[in-house]
């Protein structure tokens, strides 16, 4: 019995390879299929392309995943813009003599914005812009593309065999809130630092009994986007993600879908070749995973779903829409809709028909599928509400009703929020309920299981990864290559400083400065108050934290902030203040610099540790000997005034201030 139970043992780790759970092996398929397009066709994602494409840049792909014999499922990730509930259950029918039934079945779109226009694609995109021509290509691409799915599906099938299930959790980073946001409302697209965005990046993958991977499905919430609207044919870097990870696992077949990535962008963006590198960090991430601790998953999923109506905001009247035909464009195409429906239905449509879908492998994974260009609220509430840690969330799957706004969204108004509701044929903008009845309906869904815990912790996917670490090893890097002697003699001191210093910011006054958000001394985006040398005598003022008792002769403040616009006209600068005094007199720099005061009672080193071409973030230290101005509390008043007039030069304090834990890293990349 202890031999049989050894051998079973090895078995199990024989399945599971690096798998952390022992899972069973159950009956998994995968195929991709060329859906590149033979002939001309307009391409979606762009309004302003109303030519046929003009070449391709890579081919595009249907690809399948099947699992299970009796009670199987299946995925099918398209390298499109997005895939229409009609040619959705066009492909279902077609799959249910195989024991495909339609809720077993999702059809996931890459959004790729270089990939022909389906019919029914957000038709008022295209109403009253094309010829009869290319209307029956459109039409010849989708019957192709159905035709090519369904193949790829069936080539899934006749490839099954057993495999061990396995997945895991990781991060990608190229993704930046898109929305550009000021004075709280909408301003256009750009990159949104402070915005949230989903870095999380869930990867599924099939492995033989002798380890070898055969199927990877990993899944990012970003616009694929990055090489712009150049009319050519490319699955952008979702395609090229796939093509990575295919590399890597040589012989398996690569999915790539998306997450609630409706205002992310990828970022930076604009070439093939970013492109290209954004698909290799979401391979080298997946490598990593599947060579690392990944947690097995037992037999077919259990599916539900279900059909929810999301309320749209009041419907207007037939006056508005007959008002509505005398503009031009889109909005006159949209009016003419909306009376048709009016003329045969009788009403325009107060709600939005939404199908949702959840496949569950017992409690360790629930992945939800979601309709439309959802934006990336509804996974950050939805990693709150429910365990993140066993959630994956895809977007773009089954229909493509248009974008799905949050509450905030539709606060702060815009692109998501409104005028792209004319493309897919939306009367209107959504009601504000709308964020609640779909977050409850998932919730019901997933089911109790998946609930979050009341101690956990947040997800750690939401913000942008700071550049901390990176910046302290450059710093570190940078210390130990060759210095001038100048340099040198400044870095001892501050290698002696730091050991001393205290935080220099307490409660800093509104009076004078400006607020805004910029780069702080790793890179990162933070919260902050400043002031230019537009005007002599602006001030930004601050105190100091109560300072414990003084010992020796010198007492060192440190703070976190920086300076900028180097090519702005130069003027006689700024004025350190301490106590109402003007100590010294310091401006702009990217370089490791020291001031000195008159009398030698006060000295400002600045080490700048982020540059651009003109600005920089860093640390400012401040030496103090003599007789130090502290008050009975311990609080210096500190102040830097400007100097100037006519210059947008700037200096900046950030609002995150540096504690000791802070100083004590500094103070290791300067040893």
């Amino acid at each position: 019995m202890m031999i049989c139970f050894r051998l079973s043992l090895v078995i199990c780790f024989a399945l599971a390879f690096k798998s952390s759970l022992c899972g069973s092996a159950v009956s998994v398929g995968v195929a991709k299929v060329d859906v590149t397009p033979k002939e001309p066709v307009l391409l979606a994602g762009y309004g302003g392309r109303t030519t046929e494409h003009q070449g391709v840049d890579t081919p595009l792909w249907a690809r399948a995943l099947v699992i299970g014999d009796e009670q199987r499922v299946a995925v099918v990730a398209l390298d499109n813009c997005g895939v229409p509930q009609a040619v959705t259950d066009r492909l279902a029918k077609r799959l249910v003599k195989h024991g495909i039934s339609s809720e077993r079945l999702v059809v996931a779109a890459t959004h790729t914005h270089n990939a022909p226009t389906l019919v029914g694609y957000a038709t008022v995109v295209w109403a009253g812009r094309t010829t009869p021509e290319q209307d029956r290509r459109v039409a010849e691409y989708t019957e192709f593309v159905i035709d090519k799915m369904e193949e790829a599906v069936l080539a899934a099938l006749d490839r099954r065999e057993p495999m061990q299930l396995e997945w895991a959790q990781g991060r990608a980073t190229f993704g930046g809130n898109r929305r550009v946001i000021r004075d709280g409302k909408w301003a256009g697209f750009g990159f949104q630092r402070n915005a949230p965005v989903d870095h999380s990046m869930p990867v599924l993958a099939a492995r033989d009994s002798s380890g070898k991977v055969h199927s990877v499905w990993a899944n990012y919430a970003c616009h694929c986007t990055t090489v712009g609207s150049r009319n050519r044919v490319g699955g952008d870097w979702a395609g090229f993600a796939n093509e990575w990870i295919e590399k890597e696992f040589a012989g398996a077949v690569s999915l790539m879908t998306i997450g609630c990535g409706a205002d992310v962008g990828p970022q930076p963006s604009g070439s093939l070749l970013i492109a290209k590198e954004h698909g290799r960090s979401i391979a080298s991430e997946v490598k990593r995973l599947l060579t690392d601790r990944t947690i097995s998953l037992g037999g077919v999923p259990t599916v539900v779903s279900r059909r929810i109506q999301l309320p749209l905001a009041k419907p207007k009247p037939r006056e508005h829409w007959q008002a509505r035909l005398k503009s031009g464009g889109f909005d006159h195409q949209l009016a003419k809709a909306m009376l048709a429906k009016l003329d045969v239905q009788g009403s325009v449509p107060a709600e939005v028909s939404y199908p949702l879908s959840v496949w569950k492998f017992g409690d360790e994974l629930a992945m939800v599928f979601l309709a439309g260009e959802v934006v990336v609220d509804y996974a950050v509430r939805l990693k709150r509400e429910l365990d993140w840690s066993r959630l994956w969330i895809n977007a773009w799957a089954n229909d493509m009703p248009g974008y799905i706004p949050s509450r905030r969204v539709l606060e702060e108004g815009g692109y998501e929020a409104d005028f792209s509701q004319v493309y897919y044929e939306q009367p209107g903008r959504y009601d504000p309920g709308v964020e609640d009845k779909l977050i409850q309906a998932v919730r019901e869904l997933v089911g109790e299981p998946f609930e979050a815990r009341a101690d956990q912790k947040p997800s750690p996917y939401h913000k942008l990864p700071s550049g901390e670490a990176l910046t302290f090893k450059r710093l570190a890097d940078w210390v130990t290559s060759e210095r001038t002697k100048q340099e040198i003699r400044m870095l001892q001191k501050l290698r002696d400083y730091v050991q001393v210093a205290q935080p220099a910011v307490g409660v800093v006054s509104q009076k004078g400065s400006e607020e805004t958000e910029w780069f702080n001394y790793a890179g990162d985006h933070d919260h902050r108050r400043f002031i230019r040398q537009l005007k002599i005598g602006t001030e930004l003022t601050w105190l100091t934290l109560p300072t414990p008792k003084i010992t020796g002769s010198t007492l060192v403040y440190c703070f976190s902030g920086g300076v900028g616009w180097e090519t702005e006209p130069k003027t006689d600068g700024f004025a350190l203040v301490l106590n109402g005094e003007e100590k010294l007199r310091f401006d702009v720099t990217r370089q490791l610099t020291r001031w000195d005061s008159e009398d030698g009672t006060v000295e400002l080193t600045y080490l700048p540790t982020w540059t651009s071409n003109v600005d920089s973030g860093g640390f400012f230290f401040v030496a103090l000997t003599g007789r130090i101005p502290v008050d009975r509390n311990g609080v210096v008043p500190f102040a830097v005034r400007s100097l100037g007039q006519g210059s947008k030069r700037w200096f900046a304090i950030d609002t995150q201030q540096p504690d000791f834990g802070k100083l004590l890293k500094i103070g290791q990349a300067l040893d």
